[in-house]
């Protein structure tokens, strides 16, 4: 009644199977095709557990993993094509075949996982990855429906567009597109800059406060033009800048994501970030 035609099962139930054809022919039912899938093993090769961290789908969707990733990755637990990681729905349609899988068990490594939603995040519509990652940066309790509404749809698709890379999940991205907001910054490093330093840094806010356009290229022309007036160049204060508006030493080149944090902000926290921090 159910037209189930396919049977698809871990091969530990293998040896159950002349039970269930049986069965099916006891019964007088149509016997479906049975396949049977390797085990998918935890790292130290053993049968998948709890005790590996093994957990439900809704965990990973609640930790930031998207839907086409999952689906990817345990399409490819025993099965390849050729040598392709990623794969759309569409091609896992085309090509998938219960031929191609193998008998050799698998192992879930979750660092794979992580590398293949980075792959997925960086292929995303940048629309949807935003709809996506407000849940994730709202559940933090630093933002409000309000700043997320306030700052603009364009300003956080550039911001989303620009931070995906470095970001493996949602959650991720979620953390690191606070730097959009006017709040406090959760900083992953810190920089002690000298007297000089926190001048040319107060001089630049002052430059970009009233800058508009507020983008790249414009920001670009301020901040060299004004460096160049002071006898200085990017590389005195570049670091420091960059640490001063977005917390991390490392991220997209530092014009580029300046401009979706928005001339306010980044101008307050150039200002304020020399205060306890000189050299």
């Amino acid at each position: 009644d159910m037209e189930i035609t396919h049977v698809i099962r871990g091969d530990e139930h293998l040896n159950n199977t002349p039970k269930h054809v049986l069965l099916f022919r006891a019964l007088g039912r149509e016997v479906p095709r049975f396949a049977h899938l390797p085990l998918i093993l935890g790292p130290d090769r053993s049968k998948l557990s709890k005790r590996h961290g093994a957990a439900s789908l809704f965990e990973y969707r609640d930790r930031g993993f998207l839907p086409e990733t999952m689906v990817n990755f345990l399409a490819r637990l025993g099965w390849s094509h050729a040598d392709q990681e990623v794969f759309t729905l569409d091609q896992l349609i085309e090509h998938f075949s219960l031929d191609a899988v193998g008998s050799s068990a698998s192992v879930f490594e979750e660092s794979k996982l992580r590398w293949l939603n980075q792959q997925h995040m960086k292929r995303s519509d940048l629309e949807r990855l935003v709809d996506l990652v407000k849940p994730f940066v709202l559940r933090r309790g630093n933002v409000t429906e309000e700043m997320w509404e306030g700052i603009g749809r364009d300003r956080l698709i550039r911001g989303a567009d620009l931070l995906r890379d470095r970001s493996h999940t949602l959650e991720d991205l979620g953390w690191a597109m606070e730097i959009l907001f006017p709040i406090p910054l959760d900083p992953v490093d810190e920089i002690e800059v000298t007297d000089r330093q926190a001048e040319l840094m107060g001089g630049l806010a002052d430059a970009l406060e009233g800058l508009e356009p507020f983008t790249p290229a414009e920001i670009e022309k301020a901040i060299r033009g004004y460096l160049s007036s002071e006898g200085a160049t990017l590389k005195d204060v570049a670091l420091a800048c960059r640490i001063a508006v977005t917390g991390r030493k490392a991220g997209p080149g530092l014009f580029q994501i300046l401009a979706p944090i928005g001339a306010k902000t980044v101008s307050e926290r150039l200002r304020s970030y020399p205060k306890g921090k000189r050299g």
